[in-house]
């Protein structure tokens, strides 16, 4: 018969061959730090961006441009498409982070100011969008609220946002719309990256 091993052995088998790569791991935890950086300055109330530099200059060379370059991923993850008006402010501190990172740059300056005229163009087309399918869609509600009106013999009062067939029309228009910008904004963040040399 056989000889059974334990799971423990097995465990050593696979690894045997295995050696620890201090580079890689030096280079995660590098990456680590530069993400906490970031996120801690952009969740603090009021982010300083000589906080942020302060933070950074703890390094020299290499681990310096791995630490700086995660920190500019995690403040290029805070532009995204906005729900409402009130993106301005985390732009803002955005902007200010990755000038304090990357240097103060008209050219940086400049996309992020498109970013801005981009973001409000974007809220105005989700709302025109809005109203256009609600527009699209009246006739089939008044048909809905006539047919219910004659069921339960009084008036019933319709809003499209109560209807399940509305809401994933205005869905699926809306998922075109975010992917189209989506696709625009990822471009922009891609051209920083570029521009940050990551």
């Amino acid at each position: 018969m056989g000889e059974i091993k334990s799971s423990w052995e097995l465990a050593m088998e696979r690894t045997a061959g295995i050696q620890s790569d201090k580079s890689a791991v030096r280079k995660n935890e590098l990456k680590k730090v530069g993400q906490k950086i970031a996120s801690d300055y952009m969740d603090s109330g009021s982010p300083e961006p000589k906080e942020l530099q302060k933070a950074i200059k703890e390094y020299k060379g290499e681990e310096k441009k791995a630490v700086e370059k995660s920190a500019v991923e995690i403040l290029l993850s805070h532009i995204s498409l906005p729900r409402d008006e009130n993106f301005q402010e985390r732009l803002r501190y955005v902007e200010k982070g990755l000038k304090a990172l990357v240097g103060k740059d008209s050219q940086l300056s400049s996309m992020l100011e498109q970013v801005s005229q981009f973001f409000t163009q974007y809220l105005q087309h989700r709302q025109q969008l809005t109203e256009q399918v609600k527009q699209q869609y009246e006739p089939q509600l008044k048909q809905k609220q006539q047919n219910l009106t004659r069921q339960y013999g009084y008036e019933i009062e319709l809003k499209p946002e109560q209807d399940p067939e509305y809401n994933q029309l205005l869905q699926r228009h809306m998922q075109q719309l975010e992917q189209q910008y989506q696709d625009a904004l990822n471009q922009v963040k891609d051209q920083i990256r570029n521009f940050y040399g990551g």
